[in-house]
């Protein structure tokens, strides 16, 4: 499988505002052949279900809006890479990955255990040493 979209600079990424777009620039900038394609705003999970009696399409939006969404999903081949885009790593971004990987493997059994990538500005001592057990890479650019 691939991603919908060429990996290089874009003029908008979906869903991806404020300081995370300078951040995952300097990173495509700097990695310009990282991945082949990417897919932004690429959501997993069940979101919330209604009860029995709501419109369909409402039933609809409210599990997109309430979906997990996945900063970027890289694509190498078939090989698909789980991106976090963040202004400063923390506790709260590893626990984000692994849960977004724990969805995307129930969603997508059929794509194979995604890698994980952790794409920050910041990103203290303490924080490298967490994701170490986890093999999760951190690049600060």
């Amino acid at each position: 499988m691939s991603g919908r979209f060429p990996y290089g600079i874009k003029l908008k990424y979906t869903h991806m505002m404020g300081d995370d777009i300078p951040i995952w620039e300097r990173f495509i900038l700097r990695n310009p052949k990282y991945f082949n394609t990417v897919d932004y705003d690429f959501r997993v999970g069940s979101g919330m279900a209604l009860q029995p009696g709501w419109d369909t399409n409402f039933k609809r939006m409210a599990k997109m809006i309430t979906q997990k969404r996945i900063d970027v999903l890289g694509w190498r081949g078939d090989n698909p890479t789980i991106v976090e885009v963040k202004k400063r790593a923390g506790l709260s971004t590893l626990g984000q990955v692994l849960g977004y990987r724990t969805l995307f493997i129930r969603d997508f059994p059929h794509l194979g255990k995604p890698d994980l990538l952790v794409v920050t500005e910041s990103a203290d001592s303490d924080i490298l040493l967490v994701f170490i057990p986890y093999r999760i890479p951190i690049v600060v650019v």
